[in-house]
């Protein structure tokens, strides 16, 4: 397929935006290997893998998690470990995500975490999660799958973090097939409105119901659709 014209390449700025095609976009491209904290079942990792392949590893605190992952071959290895305490020196991955996981840790261990990930990671620090309160409870027979804590936009940008954003605050709860508590056919109406939300909240993350958050090492922050990068301080 040839290159896309200057013109598609700035229309797809404008499209909806779930959080995976964000991580996807904003990747790094010249990393080589990453590093899944708080991989659950790995899906994050499996949609980058259609698209490049990465050196990947997983870390998880929930076995079956990592069985699953091991069972699909999503990863290259897999560590079994509780995310406070990474067991890897500093500089060895590429890129470091972290995806739906700080809201599972109290604050204080979040931010400890946020240093340890930007202490592994040689260019590029992603995490999602969702804007503001979104209450979880236990399940999958996973404890850990409980929220304690709750994030803002403006929490990330002061850790020197880009920010964009998808969906629609308060919803997060409503389209997760997990622990949605709507029928199904209601669910589907519920992505619906998510999906129509994420034009808007893309550029104001503090409306949208989950956050990507983007801090590479070498101080730039989002690209935009032609791969250049955008300041952080132009995103709002």
């Amino acid at each position: 397929m040839g290159r896309a014209s200057p013109f598609l390449r700035g229309l797809r700025s404008f499209l909806p935006l779930p959080s995976w095609w964000i991580i996807q976009r904003q990747l790094e491209p010249g990393g080589r290997s990453l590093l899944d904290v708080g991989c659950g079942r790995g899906g994050p990792a499996e949609l980058i893998n259609r698209k490049r392949r990465l050196f990947s590893v997983g870390a998880d605190i929930f076995r079956p998690y990592l069985l699953h992952c091991r069972a699909a071959g999503i990863y290259d290895d897999l560590v079994c470990c509780d995310v406070r305490y990474l067991p890897f020196p500093p500089e060895s991955f590429d890129v470091v995500l972290c995806g739906e996981v700080v809201e599972h840790l109290e604050r204080v261990d979040a931010l400890a975490l946020m240093k340890s990930m930007e202490a592994i990671a040689r260019r590029q620090v992603i995490i999602s999660t969702p804007v503001g309160q979104c209450g979880q409870q236990a399940y999958d027979g996973n404890p850990h799958q409980a929220h304690h804590s709750t994030w803002l936009p403006q929490d990330f940008r002061q850790l020197g973090y880009a920010v964009r954003g998808s969906g629609l605050r308060g919803m997060g709860g409503l389209i997760a097939q997990e622990t949605s508590p709507l029928p199904e056919w209601l669910r589907l109406v519920a992505n619906a409105v998510w999906i129509l939300a994420s034009p808007f909240s893309y550029y104001s993350p503090r409306i949208g119901g989950n956050m990507v958050c983007v801090k590479n090492i070498d101080g730039e922050g989002f690209k935009n659709a032609a791969g250049e990068p955008v300041s952080s301080s132009r995103v709002k």
